[in-house]
């Protein structure tokens, strides 16, 4: 059966805390330099998963099956027998449909389907799913969440569904590397006949067959204890961790690591944003788009160094993901970094975010674009935050205000819409705050899309006076909102730069400021931003130069706080 096959995205990450090679297993007589899953599609059936089993055992290969549920329903016995001859079984959907073509309900319907005729079958519970024709997007990887599944790809595809010879299905098995994952299928005979060489030429590149890890969706030794990404890897930021990999929307979340050796691997998935990598005090790397990878940092020396990756980019509709950090040959992940006491979150629009800071010209367009020349590792908000020793969130987002967006537009919708959301407009899902996440100073910067922009025919408001009533009512209800969340102990500061056009925004802050005060909330202040700013990033934004005179504009005013931190 002729299948054609869609690309997708996949859970990714390394079982951060082991070493690049372990040496519990051997291949071909020689220590493992890594391991590789071998994975089959659309079975059990009759005489080929027999077949297939065989070749397997005669290898001394095991593999991972990605089995749909009516063949399961209708060859229990042939799925016993995967499991009998060492073999791990997934979910493949119960009748191999593209998936995003169907309701949330029709894909639980495929998934609970199949999970429990594997179970009555096999007495297994599948981790892992395969969307069929690897067609796939976030609203099927949410219901996949609800059954506990981990979403799997692939690295290399043998095109064996698509009648691929022998020697074709050999070949792209040798692009194969450690933790790579490889899509056959239960039925070419050809794919039966080629596992004997495939399983050889892996062997005599120290690489073994593994099973794939349901926490990081990579491919581990049989026996290796399961790792989550941030059990060896420190964040403050809003992060999903609850699929295996880690995934994140807000700009400049960043992760923390420590590792003994001298090379240091990073593992993303993200064809979206841009990265800034520090190891020690080294000049930073930056990748852009790197897509998915394990980026490697090496020439290092053999001793203990520490590792930080940033997101410097903005993507409210593309969640990033972090495998965790990887060490290099003879070295080791060690435990991560201890959670800074001191904390601040930061809430914004694309001021906080870092838009185009890193640009000298206001039009960018001709230098790579706002993207290239955003980072929110050089923000004021992390330039601050680092400089006082803190742990932070920059929970912005470019062209939203307290009630209305830049120029009017996205009517119906502001800052307030996303703020609960951990992954903004990916997934509609509010934000469980963690119980580690205590700041002491929150620093809000919402108004300039308000207020700097005209108002247009057949907007809510008729004049600049009612949009800034509105504005005070929502900032004093938002104020209130995160006066509940964290506390009377914390500390809000409200700032708003000069406007060229209205005073509007500055009167309404010292307003809700007043308001605050008098009514016995002293911990409420506001911040006038008084540097003379050049505005050089993209578009009129603040460069790197305005970011360092707002950090230190707003680092003086946290430290006249008082604070007991």
């Amino acid at each position: 059966m002729k299948r054609t096959y869609l690309h997708g995205f996949v859970a990714l990450a390394v079982l951060a805390g082991l070493t690049a090679a372990p040496t519990a297993a051997r291949a071909g007589g020689r220590d493992c330099a890594g391991y590789v899953a071998l994975t089959f599609d659309d079975g059990p059936t009759p005489g080929n998963t027999t077949a297939l089993l065989d070749a397997l055992r005669a290898a001394r290969a095991r593999a991972t099956m990605f089995n749909t549920g009516q063949n399961v329903e209708a060859n229990p016995a042939l799925a016993r027998a995967q499991v009998r001859a060492g073999m791990w079984i997934g979910n493949h959907s119960w009748d191999h449909p593209f998936m995003t073509q169907l309701t949330a309900e029709q894909q639980a319907d495929q998934i609970a389907r199949t999970q429990d005729v594997i179970r009555r079958a096999t007495g297994v519970a599948p981790a892992l799913f395969r969307p069929p024709y690897l067609d796939t997007n976030d609203a099927l990887r949410a219901v996949e969440r609800r059954y506990r599944l981990t979403e799997i790809n692939t690295d290399a595809d043998s095109k064996d569904w698509n009648n691929a010879t022998v020697e074709e299905i050999v070949a792209s098995a040798r692009g194969m590397k450690a933790g790579d994952v490889i899509l056959m299928h239960d039925w070419p005979p050809a794919t039966v006949q080629a596992i004997p060489q495939v399983v050889a030429e892996l062997r005599e590149r120290g690489l073994c067959t593994g099973k794939i890890s349901p926490v990081t969706g990579r491919a581990v030794a049989p026996g290796a204890p399961e790792t989550r990404p941030l059990e060896r890897a420190h964040t403050a930021g809003r992060v999903d961790d609850r699929a295996g990999a880690v995934r994140y929307t807000w700009p400049g979340v960043y992760f923390e690591g420590r590792f003994r050796g001298g090379s240091v691997g990073i593992v993303l998935d993200d064809a979206v944003n841009d990265y800034e990598i520090r190891v020690d005090d080294r000049e930073p790397v930056n990748l852009v788009t790197p897509g998915r990878t394990t980026h490697w940092i090496t020439g290092l020396g053999r001793g203990e160094h520490t590792v930080r990756v940033a997101k410097r980019t903005e993507s409210p509709w593309a969640a990033g993901q972090f495998g965790g950090f990887v060490a290099g040959d003879g070295g080791l992940i060690l435990g991560k970094p201890a959670a800074r006491t001191r904390q601040i979150e930061f809430i914004g629009d694309s001021w906080t975010a870092g838009y185009g800071n890193m640009s000298t010209s206001r039009d960018c367009s001709a230098i790579g674009g706002v993207d290239r020349n955003s980072n929110a590792d050089r923000t004021f908000g992390a330039l601050t935050a680092r400089g006082l020793g803190a742990d932070y969130q920059l929970n912005a987002w470019s062209g939203r205000g307290m009630v209305r967006n830049y120029n009017g537009g996205d009517a119906g919708t502001d800052y307030r819409t996303w703020y609960d959301r951990t992954l903004q407009a990916v997934d509609t899902t509010a934000l469980p705050r963690p119980a580690s996440w205590k700041p002491q100073v929150i620093v809000i910067g919402l108004g300039i899309n308000d207020f700097s922009t005209d108002l247009h025919a057949g907007e809510k408001w008729a004049t600049i006076d009612e949009l800034a009533a509105d504005y005070r009512s929502a900032y004093e209800g938002f104020v209130g909102k995160l006066r509940e969340r964290y506390g009377p102990a914390a500390h809000l500061i409200l700032t708003y730069p000069t406007l060229w056009n209205t005073t509007a925004m500055a009167d309404s802050i010292e307003q809700v400021v007043a308001g605050r005060n008098a009514a016995g909330d002293t911990r409420v202040r506001s911040l006038h931003y008084s540097s003379q700013l050049d505005q050089l990033g993209c578009d009129w934004h603040p460069s790197l130069d305005d970011h360092t005179l707002l950090a230190a504009e707003l680092t003086t005013a946290i430290e006249a706080l008082p604070l007991h931190w």
